[in-house]
């Protein structure tokens, strides 16, 4: 099953926590950090998460799929993640981007908000620089 319904059951959603904007590796490595990784213990989308965010190509720091990552590499792993969980075989999206809302509809997949609206954004530009009827 394509798509990304998955993401409003996983028991991480909306949990900033997992996807820290000023991410060093002191920060990460912090006991309060490690243990967002028991979350993703008993996740069963951890797969669909590494190949929605791609975070080897992405150079991701944060959580995602039972690992925690810091410029694309794994820095520690929860204890019940496989290996095969991590292959990354779709393409990486540009997210914010028209190209990114493209991406996601290629894949069959809602676009993110913040595709969904850079979407909007170009087409509303494109639509202003239509000359109007008559001119």
């Amino acid at each position: 099953m394509t798509g990304t319904w998955w993401v409003s059951e996983a028991p991480c959603v909306g949990d900033v926590r997992f996807t820290p904007d000023d991410a060093t590796e002191d920060s990460l490595r912090a006991p309060q950090t490690l243990r967002l990784l028991t979350v993703c213990r008993r996740c069963p989308f951890r797969a669909q998460c590494i190949d929605l965010v791609l975070p080897s190509r992405s150079l991701f720091d944060g959580i995602c799929g039972g690992r925690l990552w810091l410029n694309g590499q794994i820095l520690a792993t929860c204890k019940s993640a496989r290996r095969d969980e991590l292959e990354e075989d779709a393409d990486p999206i540009n997210h914010g981007t028209e190209a990114g809302a493209r991406a996601h509809n290629r894949r069959g997949e809602t676009a993110c908000s913040w595709c969904r609206e850079a979407g909007r954004l170009a087409q509303q530009a494109r639509r202003d620089r239509k000359p109007a009827p008559g001119r």
